[in-house]
Protein backbone atom coordinates (compact mmCIF):
# COMPACT_ATOMS: atom_id res chain seq x y z
CA UNK A 1 0.00 0.00 0.00
CA UNK A 2 2.93 2.35 1.37
CA UNK A 3 6.47 2.27 0.28
CA UNK A 4 8.87 2.75 3.76
CA UNK A 5 9.36 6.52 2.80
CA UNK A 6 5.62 7.20 2.68
CA UNK A 7 5.00 5.56 5.53
CA UNK A 8 7.59 7.30 7.68
CA UNK A 9 6.67 11.19 6.21
CA UNK A 10 2.88 10.16 7.40
CA UNK A 11 4.42 9.13 10.66
CA UNK A 12 5.86 12.34 11.13
CA UNK A 13 3.47 14.42 9.68
CA UNK A 14 0.79 13.07 12.09
CA UNK A 15 2.23 14.23 14.85
CA UNK A 16 1.84 17.96 15.93
CA UNK A 17 3.39 17.73 19.77
CA UNK A 18 6.71 18.62 20.98
CA UNK A 19 9.80 17.70 19.13
CA UNK A 20 9.42 13.63 18.77
CA UNK A 21 12.50 10.65 17.63
CA UNK A 22 9.93 9.22 14.53
CA UNK A 23 10.20 5.10 14.22
CA UNK A 24 8.20 4.01 11.78
CA UNK A 25 8.83 0.59 10.20
CA UNK A 26 7.02 -2.22 7.87
CA UNK A 27 7.94 -6.12 8.47
CA UNK A 28 6.36 -8.17 6.16
CA UNK A 29 5.91 -12.11 6.79
CA UNK A 30 4.73 -15.47 5.22
CA UNK A 31 1.92 -16.59 7.03
CA UNK A 32 0.94 -19.35 4.48
CA UNK A 33 2.57 -20.66 0.90
CA UNK A 34 1.62 -17.84 -1.80
CA UNK A 35 0.40 -15.43 1.83
CA UNK A 36 1.97 -12.47 2.40
CA UNK A 37 1.31 -10.06 5.72
CA UNK A 38 2.63 -6.76 6.16
CA UNK A 39 2.47 -5.22 9.33
CA UNK A 40 3.19 -1.51 10.29
CA UNK A 41 4.95 -0.03 13.51
CA UNK A 42 5.04 3.62 14.23
CA UNK A 43 7.01 5.04 17.54
CA UNK A 44 7.42 8.17 19.19
CA UNK A 45 9.77 9.27 21.86
CA UNK A 46 9.32 12.46 23.84
CA UNK A 47 11.48 13.26 26.56
CA UNK A 48 12.73 9.64 27.31
CA UNK A 49 8.89 8.39 26.98
CA UNK A 50 8.00 6.02 24.53
CA UNK A 51 4.68 5.79 22.46
CA UNK A 52 4.06 2.57 20.04
CA UNK A 53 1.28 1.04 17.99
CA UNK A 54 0.12 -2.11 18.47
CA UNK A 55 2.54 -4.57 17.06
CA UNK A 56 -0.26 -6.46 15.05
CA UNK A 57 -1.29 -3.04 12.93
CA UNK A 58 -2.03 -4.12 9.41
CA UNK A 59 -3.42 -1.34 8.63
CA UNK A 60 -0.71 2.27 8.22
CA UNK A 61 -3.42 4.70 9.20
CA UNK A 62 -4.68 2.69 12.30
CA UNK A 63 -0.85 2.15 13.39
CA UNK A 64 -0.08 6.43 13.31
CA UNK A 65 -3.36 7.22 14.70
CA UNK A 66 -2.80 4.32 17.75
CA UNK A 67 0.57 5.87 18.22
CA UNK A 68 -0.82 9.34 18.76
CA UNK A 69 -3.85 8.84 20.73
CA UNK A 70 -2.07 6.63 22.76
CA UNK A 71 0.79 9.70 23.34
CA UNK A 72 -2.47 12.34 23.94
CA UNK A 73 -4.14 9.35 26.62
CA UNK A 74 -0.55 9.70 28.36
CA UNK A 75 -1.18 13.46 28.60
CA UNK A 76 1.55 14.51 26.11
CA UNK A 77 0.19 17.66 24.23
CA UNK A 78 -0.52 16.54 20.95
CA UNK A 79 -3.44 17.15 18.29
CA UNK A 80 -5.26 14.39 18.08
CA UNK A 81 -7.71 15.99 14.96
CA UNK A 82 -4.00 16.73 13.00
CA UNK A 83 -3.16 13.59 13.22
CA UNK A 84 -6.76 12.39 11.65
CA UNK A 85 -6.93 15.55 9.14
CA UNK A 86 -3.37 14.35 8.16
CA UNK A 87 -4.66 10.62 7.91
CA UNK A 88 -7.73 11.42 5.64
CA UNK A 89 -5.79 13.56 3.86
CA UNK A 90 -3.54 10.95 2.57
CA UNK A 91 -5.85 8.61 2.54
CA UNK A 92 -7.61 10.15 -0.14
CA UNK A 93 -4.97 11.60 -2.32
CA UNK A 94 -4.05 7.64 -2.52
CA UNK A 95 -7.71 7.01 -3.42
CA UNK A 96 -7.66 10.17 -6.40
CA UNK A 97 -10.35 12.37 -4.44
CA UNK A 98 -9.31 15.82 -4.27
CA UNK A 99 -10.16 17.49 -0.67
CA UNK A 100 -9.73 21.00 -1.01
CA UNK A 101 -11.87 23.15 -3.76
CA UNK A 102 -9.92 25.47 -5.99
CA UNK A 103 -8.80 28.75 -4.59
CA UNK A 104 -9.97 32.49 -5.44
CA UNK A 105 -6.80 32.31 -7.87
CA UNK A 106 -8.02 29.90 -9.55
CA UNK A 107 -11.81 30.58 -9.89
CA UNK A 108 -10.68 34.28 -11.25
CA UNK A 109 -8.26 32.97 -13.59
CA UNK A 110 -10.76 30.58 -15.23
CA UNK A 111 -13.59 32.95 -15.26
CA UNK A 112 -10.89 35.47 -16.91
CA UNK A 113 -10.17 32.40 -19.74
CA UNK A 114 -14.01 31.31 -20.09
CA UNK A 115 -14.75 36.23 -20.62
CA UNK A 116 -12.03 36.05 -23.42
CA UNK A 117 -13.55 33.01 -25.16
CA UNK A 118 -16.77 34.43 -24.86
CA UNK A 119 -16.41 37.66 -26.09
Amino acid sequence: MLTFLQFAQLAAAAWAGPAPIVQASISTCQLYPGQLATYYTVTYTVGGAMFLSPLCGACPFQAVAAAVAAAAAAGVPVSRYHAQHVISRTAAALCGVQLLRPGFACRARRHRVAHRLHA
